[in-house]
């Protein structure tokens, strides 16, 4: 009794301490596997992470640069036309007071006059300070007004500028043609390229002109992008540098550290290669340059893989702050769930006490009852156990000889194919041996072959004497290897009666079964279709075989065009004993022996 109570407290104690080392256990297994999930999860996408932020950043870079090139292009295209707006409107205030001289004076003066007064208010007129933007050219080439003096009242018709072209031709053409046009040239050697407007001025043989050099407007136009770009918002993780005729005119201003001396002559250099981007491992730096032809700039977009790789390291500390308050939040739970199941249990337990002390007085009344019985029973059982067991004997004995039955079947059965084939090998060089065809080489051939239907029929009877054997082992086996192996062993069978055999193999699936046994189910299946088209006489007989999966099963299709099964047996083929070939030919057993196979050994299905 001592020892009962004992064991009967232990397990009170057992009832309250469970729950509470259950929780604990718990509480660390979830936490450990949620901490090493997620860092887990997080190194394993760390270099996926990092590959992406770069990624995304060339492509930034990239629009970034393209932003700009726009930019100059569209302003390359405003600078001429506000530059021609300009021309116009000069040319326009000249021709107006040109025409208002002449009609004034016209009649009152004459032409020589007239033509004086025009040309003092032409020379007087001033633009950004300065005079001489007009000048005046007769049709002949006679420079009557001229910003230069080496020019003025000299016939410069034959005059060539610094690219020999005769542009004072081209300017009389274009009025004297069109009445007006734009032109560009270098007036001389070492002056930068300047539009022209010319205006043919109908009351006397003139023309005027005015013209502007592009490289002051250029160089406005230039300042003003450049405090554009500089103006920008500009993210942390990247850089712009703008080179003109190869030297620098601009970096942004805050990442000194990432454009160091030694980082802005390699861009340098990298000039001359072709638009894209170009990487510096010893800087760890990738550079995107792209030429923009019409201000002359080379601009490069560049960042360090290192900054992604320190912003990955951030979010790794930020989310192990974060893991570390839910690890507090859980231990807290975790004991305050521990308190309250502790009282629960506490609890519980007093109330499991005073039933257990309720059922042990019920067992001990039943247990004197018993002892009380089980003297009377004790002759009549021992009775009762030795007529079972000599019945059990008797079905014990039946049984074996009935399993002994079917096992001599089924290898009489499993044989009978490797047999014959075996009557094939023996035939086979015995003819060759008839007809002095026996070579060394077909008799090794030959002799393998025999050796392999020997060695199959010896793994049969070990098949067959594991059969009912629960401690069989499987084994990892490829299922289209197991039926390659099985098609080895009757392809000669096919080969003798003209039968096709197609194979459609979909799968590499790989299982857990027991190889021999799925070999054996394999070829019962080929042996009846091949019986089947002998039996039938079938012209063209053919066997398709095909093995697909999917995410449940692997399936092992056998098919012939032998006509089928007839619809009224279905039902039947699977028994023992039943066959449709006769008593010489089946012994009903093959079908049986599949679906055993399949059913009780494979855990699979057989239809």
């Amino acid at each position: 009794m001592k020892y009962r109570d004992m064991g009967e407290r232990w397990t009170l104690r057992l009832i309250i301490i469970t729950p509470l080392v259950a929780i604990a256990i718990l509480t660390v297994v979830i936490t450990s596997f949620y901490v090493d999930k997620l860092n887990y999860y997080f190194q394993e996408n760390a270099a996926r992470y990092l590959d992406e932020y770069v990624i995304n950043e060339k492509r930034q870079g990239e629009e970034l640069v393209k932003d700009i090139t726009i930019l100059t292009d569209y302003s390359s295209e405003q600078l001429e036309e506000s530059m021609k707006k300009e021309l116009d409107d000069r040319l326009k205030i000249a021709y107006a007071t040109a025409a208002f001289i002449y009609e004034k004076y016209q009649g009152r003066l004459s032409d020589r006059a007239i033509k004086e007064r025009i040309i003092d208010a032409l020379s007087s007129m001033r633009w950004y300070g300065k005079k001489n933007y007009i000048w005046i050219t007769d049709y002949s080439g006679e420079s009557i007004l001229s910003g230069s003096r080496d020019l003025q009242n000299v016939n410069i018709s034959s005059w060539k500028d610094a690219d020999g072209r005769a542009v004072i031709l081209e300017e009389i053409q274009i009025a004297r043609k069109y009445g007006e046009g734009y032109l560009k040239t270098r007036f001389r050697e070492g002056e930068s390229l300047q539009i022209e407007k010319v205006v043919d001025f109908k009351h006397f043989n003139w023309f005027f002109g005015s013209g502007i050099h592009l490289d002051r407007a250029l160089k406005e136009k230039k300042s003003e992008i450049l405090d554009l770009i500089e103006n920008a918002p500009k993210d942390n993780s990247g850089y712009l540098v703008l080179f003109e005729n190869r030297e620098l005119v601009y970096k942004t201003q805050d990442a000194e550290r990432e454009l160091s001396a030694a980082l802005l002559k390699k861009m340098q250099v990298s000039l001359d290669r072709e638009d894209g981007w170009v990487e510096f491992p010893d800087k760890k730096a990738y550079v995107y340059t792209h030429y923009c032809k019409q201000f002359d700039w080379h601009v490069s977009y560049g960042f360090k893989k290192s900054y992604f790789s320190n912003v990955l390291q951030d979010q790794q500390n930020k989310m192990k702050k974060e893991i570390d308050e839910e690890i507090r939040f859980i231990i807290i739970a975790s004991g305050l769930i521990a308190i309250l199941v502790g009282i629960l249990t506490f609890i519980v337990s007093r109330r499991i006490i005073a039933i257990i002390k309720e059922y042990r007085e019920e067992l001990d009344v039943q247990e004197a009852e018993l002892r009380e019985l089980n003297y009377s029973l004790e002759a009549r059982v021992a009775e009762e156990v030795a007529a079972h067991r000599e019945k059990e004997k008797m079905l014990i004995q039946q049984s074996k000889m009935a399993a002994m039955g079917d096992m001599i079947s089924m290898i009489a059965h499993q044989w009978r194919q490797p047999l014959n084939q075996m009557s094939y090998v023996l035939m086979n060089i015995d003819s060759a041996y008839e007809f002095k065809e026996l070579t060394p080489k077909y008799m090794d051939e030959k002799v393998k072959e025999g050796t392999k239907l020997l060695e199959y029929m010896s793994h049969t009877i070990d098949d067959f004497k594991n059969f009912f054997r629960p401690d069989k082992e499987r084994s990892d086996e490829q299922v289209s290897e197991v039926l390659e192996d099985t098609i080895s062993l009757v392809k000669k069978s096919l080969d003798s009666h003209s039968i096709v055999l197609e194979l459609d193999i979909q799968s590499d699936a790989r299982l857990m079964i027991y190889r021999n046994e799925l070999l054996q189910v394999i070829m019962n299946l080929i042996t009846n279709a091949k019986d089947a088209l002998v039996m039938g006489d079938i012209s063209s007989p053919k066997i398709q075989i095909s093995i697909t999966e999917d995410s449940e099963r692997v399936t092992i299709m056998v098919c012939d065009n032998g006509g089928g099964v007839d619809e009224r047996i279905q039902e039947q083929i699977f028994e023992p004993y039943f066959s449709t070939k006769g008593e010489k030919s089946g012994t009903g057993l093959g079908l049986y022996m599949a679906k055993t196979i399949v059913e009780g050994h494979l855990n699979g299905e057989i239809s």
